[in-house]
């Protein structure tokens, strides 16, 4: 018995197949001081992320980490006593999410600060200081 072949268009990638769409193809610009990523529909290139970019990205996986640690093993063996909707919790993921480590890191501290007794309580989506309030509903 010899080794036996898929059918073509498995192998064809030109092919669209419903279980491997096609997919759209990268090609490189390439000028005289670095490649680019091209996009094929547009022609624009995209420049590579640098360093500061991949270091918020780390830093926003490290507390949205530590966060998802909070909500699903500390916070579980505390009372609920949440004021705001979104909880401080989501509210700081949404922040880190939308904003980055430091401003989010900012809105949280503001959050918090305001998360108490004599605070308010409701509808509170994480928005930065110049940003308009959301509409009531």
């Amino acid at each position: 018995m010899g080794l036996q072949l898929p059918p073509k268009s498995i192998i064809n990638p030109n092919h669209n197949h419903a279980l491997f769409p096609k997919l759209p193809t990268r090609q490189l610009h390439i000028s005289s001081t670095r490649c680019l990523p091209v996009n094929k529909d547009s022609n624009q290139t995209t420049p590579p992320q640098g360093d500061a970019n991949e270091e918020e990205d780390f830093g926003v996986k490290v507390a949205l980490s530590m966060l998802s640690f909070y909500k699903n093993e500390i916070s579980p063996l505390m009372p609920k006593s949440c004021r705001y909707i979104p909880t401080c919790s989501e509210y700081s993921m949404i922040a880190y999410k939308k904003y980055g480590v430091a401003k989010g890191s900012i809105l949280t501290a503001w959050r918090i600060c305001r998360c108490n007794p004599l605070g308010g309580s409701g509808f509170d989506p994480p928005r930065w200081f110049d940003e308009p309030s959301p509409p009531e509903q």
